[in-house]
């Protein structure tokens, strides 16, 4: 009994990680399509809040978006001194 109850786990597992790379997959063109789109706005001078790419930007994907809420934690350092 207990070596059907490994292979009963064993096929659930593959299916389950057959949806997860499904699920990845399907995510990934997903985001490709919205990096597409984002780029076609930011082209287009008519689109409000979609600044055009700044030529020294390009290769600085590794940097995020400012959070204002960083500012407040380095203060609060500050005055723990």
């Amino acid at each position: 009994m207990r070596d059907t109850e490994a292979r009963e786990l064993a096929d659930r597992l593959d299916e389950e990680a057959d949806d997860l790379e499904h699920r990845s997959e399907e995510l990934e063109q997903r985001t490709e399509a919205v990096s597409r789109e984002w780029a076609q706005k930011r082209s287009d001078p008519k689109v409000p809040g979609a600044p055009p790419e700044d030529d020294d930007d390009e290769g600085d994907d590794d940097e995020g978006w400012d959070d204002p809420d960083e500012d407040e934690d380095e203060d609060e350092d500050e005055d723990d001194e």
